[in-house]
């Protein structure tokens, strides 16, 4: 309750209203506790009002921020246990996951397998949160949720629109990650689908062939047909050099640029507002995006700074006994059998309980640092020369290979 109390009145733009809530903490969370733990609370009331979205105009609505903590901390629960159940790279709304995570991703498996990735297959669904079948939200959510006090509040939360789902509510963006969940379960286990993502109603899948993208998209259609929606008619497959508009991004498989409207939007901030306060923040919003990108002479042009990291340095702590530390948790390499990793780093003849190991550093395709120990000759071998060829860091899946008399080695792929 105090987190959910925290996250909506924090959200609120007049520090006078934030206040005013603030005074009142108690007595609200007190009264949502009670009204939730009876399975009586309800959202009845809201307002109205447009948004423009880029091209697009909304129409939000919006409960009183009572409600909102209220549906807000439900969702809460509720969503530990839907999202773990949907694909890893579904990530509108889900924590952890994020636009610009979802887009270091989609970027670093372009990156890492160029064959693979040769065409996009993009569509996106129409009128997505105005279109969906209250009636089969319900059923579907109710393959989750048995509990009889929580779901009547849940199918208020669904219904409180007399069409559709409300653009606004938490609810709604989990209820919609849910609807799309078997689509993305049978595209990855059934299809044989590798690159997958899904950022709300936009969809993108990366393959070898348009043909074989033309048989996907098919199947999209029946899945999102079979929930009563429908795909817009932009939708296309296209080879990857034209460039993916994606997630804020135009990704064109060995770069990437800020979409135009996200560029032009940051220009006139700058040049209108004169708080240099306000003028940081914008700075740092830009950058936030410009990072991600291959942006570093737009952000010079537009803010007259070097976009500069810590990272960028290349610096590598030494310890006295000269050798290298690696950040994060140590993983058996068993637990990495079929995963793509990024091999970041490696040190010889490390100490360890079992005499000299190898200490490998690498990545996760969601940029979480760990290592691992090996004491195979071939993947030391592999690492040395990478390391003459200056190819490290580079990408891999490690295969299981059975030799000898029932022994297993882990391999580079």
């Amino acid at each position: 309750m105090d987190d959910a109390f925290d996250e909506v009145v924090g959200g609120l733009e007049s520090k006078e209203r934030r206040e005013h809530y603030e005074a009142q903490r108690e007595g609200i969370i007190s009264r949502l506790t009670a009204k939730i733990g009876s399975g009586t609370f309800r959202i009845t009331h809201y307002e109205q009002f447009w948004v423009q979205d880029g091209p697009k105009r909304r129409l939000i609505q919006s409960p009183s921020v009572t409600d909102r903590i209220g549906c807000n901390a439900v969702m809460r629960v509720v969503e530990k246990y839907i999202y773990p159940t949907i694909i890893k790279t579904s990530a509108a709304s889900i924590k952890g996951r994020g636009m610009h995570r979802l887009y270091r991703k989609m970027r670093t498996d372009v990156r890492h397998d160029r064959e693979g990735t040769k065409y996009f297959y993009m569509c996106d669904i129409r009128k997505f949160y105005e279109s969906v079948d209250q009636d089969l939200t319900f059923e579907i959510l109710k393959g989750y949720i048995k509990d009889p006090v929580v779901l009547p509040m849940l199918e208020s939360f669904i219904r409180l629109m007399p069409k559709g789902l409300s653009i606004g509510l938490r609810s709604s963006q989990c209820f919609g990650n849910m609807l799309l969940s078997k689509m993305g379960h049978r595209l990855k286990e059934k299809e044989g689908v590798r690159y997958l993502y899904i950022y709300c109603d936009d969809i993108r899948v990366y393959g070898a062939t348009k043909k074989w993208l033309w048989h996907i998209r098919d199947i999209i259609h029946e899945e999102i047909e079979s929930l009563g929606l429908e795909i817009k008619p932009s939708e296309a497959v296209k080879p990857t050099t034209e460039g993916n508009d994606f997630l804020g991004y135009i990704d064109y498989g060995d770069h990437s640029r800020l979409r135009k409207r996200t560029k032009q939007k940051a220009a006139r901030k700058l040049a209108r507002i004169k708080s240099r306060k306000r003028r940081q923040k914008i700075i740092g919003s830009f950058k936030g995006m410009a990072k991600w990108g291959d942006c570093k002479h737009l952000y010079r042009t537009l803010t007259g700074k070097d976009m500069e990291e810590f990272k960028d340095f290349g610096l590598q702590y030494v310890a006295d006994d000269g050798k290298k530390r690696f950040a994060g948790e140590t993983i058996k390499l068993h637990q990495l059998t079929n995963m793509h990793i990024s091999i970041t780093d490696f040190e010889e003849n490390v100490d360890t309980a079992n005499g000299k190991r190898t200490l490998v550093s690498f990545k996760y395709d969601n940029g979480t640092p760990a290592k691992y120990f090996t004491a195979d000759k071939q993947q030391l071998y592999f690492l040395r020369r990478l390391s003459e060829m200056h190819k490290i860091p580079f990408g891999t899946v490690i295969k299981s290979e059975s030799y000898g008399n029932g022994k297993v080695r882990y391999i580079f792929t």
